[in-house]
């Protein structure tokens, strides 16, 4: 989930827990908590292999059981530093629950989050909500914002606290009924026009939870489209793609390779380049312009595969943040959402 999002829930986390001793304190503790986890992005500044990078981002700082031990550092810290006022017992629930409710959002997410290590690298993805989603986001900051104004012994401003999880937590339940909602359309709709698929997959574009991506394939084809739950019909664009899974077959068992087929949860197109290069487009997000349908304008982000001093390695290839009209990507959402 994007960082703002993570910081308002870890700010809900420290209100719970820590509010009363602490009053406003614990809103600025709980979203620094709440951040944390998300700090293994700095890896990239000591690690410059491709793969494992990939591997380590959301690896063991967001495992439940690594959790466990991560929190005790931080909890004899914050002892030390609020002079025994509050708990062992009692800093070590925020802590951890500050961790672990991030990993838990995470989980919701497209992405993928190694939930179980160091018992299996297996990426818990539940689907339920994009990584950026401005009604969840808003529901929470809205409710933790009225916390402010109140002192902190003020029962009112537990019961917002508490009042900002337990709805935004409605939100995510609703999140599933939405997923079940858009695979029965899909579903139907493959079942209509005669298309055989081994694997179907939904997942909710940015911004908000109306509109779903639909990611379907059999062992040659790939199958894209998008579904809103707000349309008045019945009709949309099921686009396909050469999966060309044969290009991988002299390199399938590199590292690299190995990598890249993990992260993709099998949800993969891969195209054959200049200089033999390949383009490997990870699907399980559906498509980033769903204005277009040629494979690099509809997947703008995606991986190069190519040869450097004897060995196969990847480069992630995205567009330049210069050229990226987010209005207009915003915009284009909106418009499919209500067509």
């Amino acid at each position: 989930m994007d960082s703002v999002t993570q910081f308002i829930l870890g700010a809900s986390v420290g209100e719970v827990c820590l509010g009363k001793k602490l009053g406003n304190k614990a809103l600025l503790i709980g979203g620094i908590a709440g951040t944390i986890p998300d700090l293994d992005v700095f890896t990239q500044w000591f690690v410059q292999s491709p793969d494992i990078l990939l591997r380590v981002h959301r690896s063991y700082s967001h495992a439940a059981f690594i959790q466990l031990f991560m929190a005790i550092p931080f909890v004899f810290l914050s002892y030390k530093i609020f002079k025994k006022e509050i708990s062992v017992l009692r800093l070590y629930v925020f802590w951890y629950l500050a961790f672990l409710t991030h990993t838990l959002l995470d989980c919701c997410t497209t992405y993928g989050t190694q939930l179980l290590l160091p018992f299996s690298n297996k990426l818990v993805a539940f689907n339920n909500v994009a990584v950026v989603d401005i009604f969840y986001t808003l529901i929470f900051l809205v409710l933790l914002l009225i916390c402010l104004f109140f002192k902190r012994d003020d029962k009112r401003r537990i019961r917002f606290a508490y009042a900002s999880i337990i709805i935004s937590s409605i939100y995510l339940l609703m999140t599933f009924y939405n997923k079940h909602k858009a695979f029965t359309f899909f579903e139907q709709q493959l079942k209509t026009r005669n298309i055989n698929y081994t694997n179907l997959s939904v997942s909710p574009t940015l911004f908000s939870n109306f509109l779903w991506n639909m990611i379907a394939y059999d062992d040659t084809t790939m199958y894209l489209a998008e579904y809103s739950l707000l349309q008045k019909n019945d009709s949309i664009d099921i686009i396909s793609y050469k999966r060309n899974t044969n290009l991988l077959a002299n390199i399938k068992n590199t590292e690299c390779v190995k990598t890249l087929l993990w992260f993709s949860d099998g949800k993969y197109i891969v195209e054959a380049k200049e200089n033999d290069t390949l383009q490997f487009y990870v699907t399980k997000w559906g498509r980033t312009d769903i204005t277009k349908t040629s494979t690099q304008g509809a997947l703008p982000f995606y991986y190069k595969l190519y040869t450097e001093n004897g060995a196969i390695t990847f480069k992630h290839i995205k567009p330049d943040s210069k050229d990226i009209d987010r209005k207009k990507m915003f915009n284009m959402f909106v418009d499919r959402i209500l067509q």
